[in-house]
């Protein structure tokens, strides 16, 4: 992916410009201008930022929209009875602090806000973190009645989930209720938009090699339990037995209980 940023209509050159340092890509006011290399484009214009093609005529630019109308149909009609919420123990207690490693587009940390949780995003990816950081201020700036605090509740970081892990073993920072991991799979789903979303985020992000190391050091960094999303119903390969695993139509959850919520609530 060879990527490069348009300023269309010259929308906020100084947001064009801090991205443009933070990327160490140039900045570009039209799509005639762009070079023939270029294959994608972060685009800044009046709905904010996008990720799209180098294609000026192509549709199905990704951006994070934290009030789409269909994220905001599940925060309305799914609450704690949705399978997220139970692996992370909204079931057993209140006011769970959660560290979403693999921030992704940030929808599940959306809904776990949204649900009551504090969450902290680590997002690897210069890209991702941009658009997720460009997502999460439009949400504060809206205060859209729907999504209510959860906005306030998320708190993003550019940082290696690895890296986080070490910190918390070395006493820097203190560990979390729970540690949400969304290792990245093939959309199961037959909505076109989210294969879409999945696919660029599988091309933005370099394959996690070693998820078992990941998986171990981020038990050792949770205070009360890991959650590993995963495809359909299969389980994961080459990991621990999870402590118990939550049903799902598209994905479920394999949970990892280090201690009892109720142990000390």
């Amino acid at each position: 992916m060879k990527l490069f940023i348009i300023n269309e209509e010259n929308s906020n050159s100084f947001i064009a410009n801090s991205l443009a340092k933070r990327l160490g890509v140039p900045v570009y006011d039209s799509y005639v201008k762009l070079p023939a290399a270029c294959t994608h484009v972060l685009k800044i214009g009046i709905d904010g930022l996008a990720l799209g093609s180098s294609n000026e005529t192509a549709t199905g630019a990704t951006r994070v929209d934290f009030m789409d109308a269909t994220l905001q149909y599940r925060l309305r009609t799914s609450g704690k009875r949705q399978g997220i919420a139970k692996a992370v123990g909204l079931d057993k207690t209140a006011g769970i602090s959660v560290l979403d490693a693999t921030a992704g587009l940030g929808r599940d940390a959306l809904v776990l806000a949204y649900l009551g949780c504090d969450v902290q995003m680590l997002e690897k990816s210069p890209v991702i973190h941009a658009l997720l950081e460009d997502g999460l201020q439009r949400a504060l700036a809206a205060n859209d009645e729907l999504l209510g605090s959860a906005p306030r509740r998320m708190q993003l970081f550019h940082y290696d989930a690895r890296q986080w892990f070490a910190d918390i073993g070395q006493g820097t920072r203190p560990k979390p209720d729970v540690i949400y991991l969304d290792p990245m799979f093939p959309a199961r789903t037959k909505s076109a938009n989210v294969k879409k979303d999945i696919a660029l985020l599988q091309n933005l992000l370099e394959t996690e090699d070693d998820f078992a190391g990941l998986l171990e050091a981020a038990r050792s960094s949770a205070l009360h339990r890991v959650v590993v999303k995963r495809p359909g119903n299969k389980p994961g390969k080459d990991v621990p037995e999870p402590s118990f695993t939550v049903p799902g139509k598209s994905a479920h959850f394999e949970v990892y209980v280090n201690k009892s919520f109720s142990s000390i609530r």
